[in-house]
């Protein structure tokens, strides 16, 4: 079986997350073969003037695409160039991966045209897609209903086509890089440089956005720091923001403070997901987040209270909780430990290869023998 994979998996260039979509196809080619029989070629392009040339150039005998533009291409655009695609590749498989970070998408209008509609993040309930959530995600819904947040006519999102709800499913997490899995795994190298002493009790360094912007983002992430002061009074801690362009924290520091802390605190940002959920537990944090019981996503390390401890979207049990599991250190522990179980057996069970199969309905050659 032959696969077009079309995107942009460089990482010299601001979007950090196509190229990090698209990391697992090289990082588990040969598996891919091995397992699937699958071969792919690989060809870079972000607009979809781009991928319709990639497509025309390199189209003719292949089995599957994978298309992963950038996010603000035009849905019109998109769709014509998809539409063409179908018809010109009727029994080949097409899965769109999403740009989005967000739950949501402005790329819903192509659903009739692919089998599959992947995102990295995906609300468990396909229905609530359908409900007219205030700026298009959980999120946003939540700030402005019941908070009263100004969104200041932020929204994102598209209808989806009756009919094709199913077609949204669940692919990979960004977080699959190598730069994941070394510690994750704990080589020589990454024991070596971590501390032996924790003496950071709570970890929190977010990103406000752009300065003056006043927008949700950054207010709501305000509120997750003011929430987490008080207990400095106690506690030793990492905490504060900092605006895009204003840069406090390195990443030096950064890394050399998460890999001392005890809990990493980590808000919603313009998606459920951050990077920093994963760090946590790579280098042995617990993870104390939002409640993530409405959204789905691959490795799932949001098992409340099995792989991290989950708090209130108003953040009214956020102090209380830190000092329960700072206090209760035995308990913190064994939710770190599963933590980095589940995420390890991602790996290790080859989740991403089985997850491909699945989307290509290719029986694993292991199975078949």
């Amino acid at each position: 079986m032959k696969a077009l994979v079309i995107g942009n998996a460089k990482f010299n260039t601001s979007d950090l997350i196509s190229p990090a979509q698209l990391y697992p196809f090289f990082g588990f080619r040969q598996q891919l073969k091995r397992d699937l029989g699958l071969t792919f070629h690989h060809e870079n392009a972000s607009t979809f003037a781009e991928i319709e040339q990639v497509i025309q150039t390199f189209g003719n005998g292949i089995d599957a695409f994978f298309i992963r533009p950038a996010w603000d291409e035009s849905p019109i655009e998109a769709e014509r160039v998809i539409s063409k695609l179908r018809a010109t590749h009727p029994t080949s498989k097409i899965i769109f991966i999403d740009p989005w970070d967000q739950v949501a998408s402005s790329f819903f209008n192509l659903l009739p045209y692919v089998d599959r509609l992947l995102k990295y993040q995906r609300l468990k309930d396909i229905s609530q897609y359908q409900n007219g959530l205030l700026g298009g995600t959980a999120i946003t819904d939540y700030l402005a209903r019941e908070l009263g947040y100004d969104l200041q006519g932020w929204q994102i999102g598209s209808e989806i086509p009756p009919g094709y709800a199913d077609r949204i499913e669940t692919g990979w997490n960004v977080t699959l890089l190598e730069r994941f899995q070394k510690p994750l795994f704990g080589t020589v190298l990454s024991r070596l440089r971590m501390p032996s002493k924790r003496d950071i009790d709570v970890f929190c360094r977010v990103s406000y956005g752009v300065k003056g912007s006043n927008d949700w983002y950054g207010l709501y992430r305000k509120a997750a720091i003011d929430v987490l002061q008080p207990l400095e009074n106690q506690y030793n801690l990492a905490v504060s923001g900092e605006y895009v362009g204003a840069r406090v924290i390195s990443s030096r520091q950064y890394f050399r403070e998460i890999k001392r802390t005890r809990i990493a605190f980590c808000p919603f940002g313009w998606g459920e997901t951050t990077w920093r959920d994963y760090e946590a537990v790579c280098y042995g944090c617990l993870l104390v987040k939002p409640s993530m019981d409405h959204m789905d996503t691959q490795p799932n390390i949001y098992i409340p209270h099995e792989t991290y401890v989950p708090v209130r979207w108003d953040f009214s049990d956020l102090e209380e909780t830190c000092r329960y599991y700072l206090e209760h250190p035995e308990e913190a522990d064994r939710i770190i430990q599963n933590a980095r179980r589940v995420y390890q057996n991602y790996f290790k069970q080859g989740t991403f290869v089985k997850t491909i199969g699945q989307l290509l309905q290719v029986e694993t050659l292991s199975l078949a023998a």
